[in-house]
């Protein structure tokens, strides 16, 4: 019996000399956007290309492409428009020239990896008539040259279903901006695993294990894709683009272990070379910079410092320091109110207090980094303003204000709690 299913997914093109070859502009030919146009011009598509370096366009134009001088020359007679770009950035600084060109029944094929509010900002912007696909793919260089990427597209396909046949198969998401969100999702989730892989390794190090028998171990279980991925051979997805879509990801949603993640990569990408080359490369990096980070002791203690004024209750301390091996070492203090019948002399007294607070840890009021102001009344801030620059005369710290309705003691006006470094002897 024949197991005939039904698929959401698109195979190569149908063969039908008298179907129109419609006129493609192509802009971006980085890594994946030149095999992408190769590919579309083997295909016979009238070809217009654009690339912020036009040398990167020259062997294309030697295979019969037509090179642009500007994004807008480049659609001005197209059909179709398709975009391969670095981010959102740079897909921003395109549309600024290309929208006005554009007509109606033409369409716009958008196949970099810049996270669905893009996409929807770029739709927002595009005349009636002008439809939108919004198209990443997955996949590296040698898939993108054999045809042979996975698309994810969004909106209506039924126009350049073809086109997209001729790069890859298609997988149809949702309406415009899901292909861009599942991209998003994919490629945090790789991106993930490659990190985590590091992090595995870093441990076997650590314990004394011998990193060989613990790639194989962790490529024989659940995590065999991932230990691939973190070693992969001949793929190239940037680590500096790896970096931008955790960056898309986390302005998206709280991901503290997407969050960790990109900042092992930042700091890998700190290389150049290992910025442009394949996130593969992080991966010695990020061992080697985990495993050989000096773990610095810290010290905690609450104080309450003799001489100081003490605390309202004994239920809580006036200082919390952090200190670390070196000597350097963090004080918090606790909020603190003064008496006074104005505002100005409340807060000369905190200040007066803090300043006292501050004294027996080795610190003075020019080694306040951090300031939080809270005001029973925010008429009153200029007054409160005023007093405070008479004593924090140096660099401003980072500083938070709030109103509130009323504070530890119904007579207080204003409470003030700080944070100040120490620095090492």
């Amino acid at each position: 019996m024949l197991d005939i299913r039904l698929s959401h997914h698109m195979a190569g093109p149908s063969v039908d000399g008298m179907q129109k070859q419609e006129k493609i502009a192509f802009l971006g030919l980085g890594r994946m956007g030149a095999p992408m146009a190769r590919r579309l011009l083997a295909a016979g598509h009238p070809l217009t290309v654009w690339n912020r370096t036009p040398a990167r366009a020259e062997p294309l134009v030697a295979e019969g492409a037509v090179l642009a001088g500007s994004p807008a020359g480049a659609v001005r007679d197209a059909d179709v428009v398709i975009t391969m770009l670095a981010g959102p950035d740079a897909l921003t600084a395109v549309a600024d020239a290309v929208v006005p060109e554009l007509r109606p029944g033409m369409t716009w094929v958008e196949m970099s990896t810049v996270g669905p509010d893009a996409v929807r900002e770029l739709g927002a912007r595009l005349k009636d008539g002008v439809g939108l696909v919004d198209a990443p793919v997955m996949g590296s260089t040698d898939r993108a040259a054999e045809g042979g990427l996975g698309i994810l597209a969004g909106g209506d396909t039924a126009g350049v279903e073809q086109i997209l046949a001729h790069l890859g198969t298609v997988t149809r998401t949702g309406p415009p901006g899901s292909g861009a969100a599942l991209k998003l999702v994919v490629n945090t989730a790789v991106i993930g695993g490659v990190g985590l892989v590091a992090e595995a390794l870093r441990l076997a190090a650590a314990l004394g294990l011998d990193g060989d028998t613990a790639r194989e171990a962790l490529a024989a279980g659940p995590l065999g894709g991932a230990v691939a991925r973190a070693f992969a051979d001949g793929a190239h997805f940037a680590t500096d683009l790896a970096v931008k879509d955790l960056r898309i990801a986390t302005a998206a949603a709280r991901l503290p272990v997407a969050e960790a993640v990109s900042a092992h990569f930042r700091q890998a990408a700190e290389d150049p070379v290992v910025a442009r080359a394949d996130l593969a490369r992080a991966v010695p990096r990020i061992v080697r910079t985990v495993h050989t980070a000096p773990r610095t002791p810290v010290n905690i203690a609450l104080d309450n410092p003799v001489g100081a004024p003490g605390p309202a209750n004994a239920h809580y301390s006036q200082v919390a320091r952090v200190e670390h091996a070196d000597g350097s070492a963090l004080l918090f203090l606790s909020g603190q109110i003064a008496e006074g019948a104005t505002l100005a002399e409340q807060t000369q007294g905190v200040f007066e207090t803090i300043e006292a607070l501050l004294g027996p840890h080795g610190a003075t009021l020019a080694d306040i980094i951090s300031i939080r102001t809270y005001l029973t009344d925010i008429a009153g801030l200029d007054e409160y303003g005023a007093v405070r620059r008479r004593f924090l005369t140096g660099t401003p710290p980072t500083s938070m204000t709030f109103e509130v309705p009323r504070l530890f003691r119904p007579e207080a006006q204003v409470e003030i709690e700080v944070v100040a470094a120490v620095r090492p002897v």
